[in-house]
């Protein structure tokens, strides 16, 4: 399912549709789940495996509707290139009422850290004359942020940069070449849950 909705997502846009949530749930209808149908797609198990894994095994099922809105942004990001304000955003308000920390600290977690990375991302634009950190990215960490606090966003945020400096050095075009950073935060973010214990907080 996710990746019948990811591609009729991207091929829309690449069509000339704006990237609204109009279009992204639209994409959506066009994808129906059909629970019937035999899983085919390998990376697409994979994927919502560990989305419903992660949390699970730290005994927080909270967290599942974290872990698989994460990995329906990185599977749509891989294929359009977009983390959707549709997803981000109800992603970030979830955070404020069901994450680690009240709702007046899980507010003002993401608040930190939409403003520094959106001016950092700023600066980069007027210094290099080029996008370096997509709006979306922006908006997912600071849902994480407000899911997991602050702390867990930067440190999630650090492990998404290595994951992702690997990444592209390993691939053809190396970094130079942009590439979908969302996967990498999702990756990221499971990894946090998995190995620091965030989800028994």
């Amino acid at each position: 399912m996710l990746n019948r909705w990811a591609r009729d997502y991207a091929d829309r846009l690449d069509a000339g549709a704006p990237a609204t949530a109009r279009t992204l749930w639209a994409s959506l209808a066009a994808a129906p789940f059909r629970p019937w149908r035999p899983v085919r797609d390998g990376a697409t198990a994979a994927l919502l495996g560990l989305a419903a894994g992660v949390p699970a095994a730290g005994g927080c099922a909270g967290f599942v509707p974290l872990m698989l809105a994460l990995a329906a942004l990185a599977w749509i990001d891989a294929r359009s290139g977009l983390l959707p304000d549709a997803l981000t955003l109800p992603l970030m308000g979830g955070g404020w009422l069901l994450g680690v920390q009240g709702p007046v600290a899980a507010v003002g977690a993401s608040a930190l850290v939409w403003a520094g990375l959106a001016s950092l991302a700023w600066l980069y634009r007027r210094v290099r004359g080029r996008d370096g950190f997509g709006g979306g990215d922006v908006k997912c960490l600071a849902a994480l942020a407000g899911w997991l606090g602050l702390q867990a966003a930067l440190g999630i945020l650090w492990l998404a940069c290595v994951l992702g400096l690997a990444g592209a050095f390993a691939r053809r075009g190396g970094w130079r070449r942009p590439y979908p950073f969302g996967p990498c935060i999702a990756l990221a973010a499971g990894a946090w849950l998995l190995t620091t214990g965030a989800v028994q907080s």
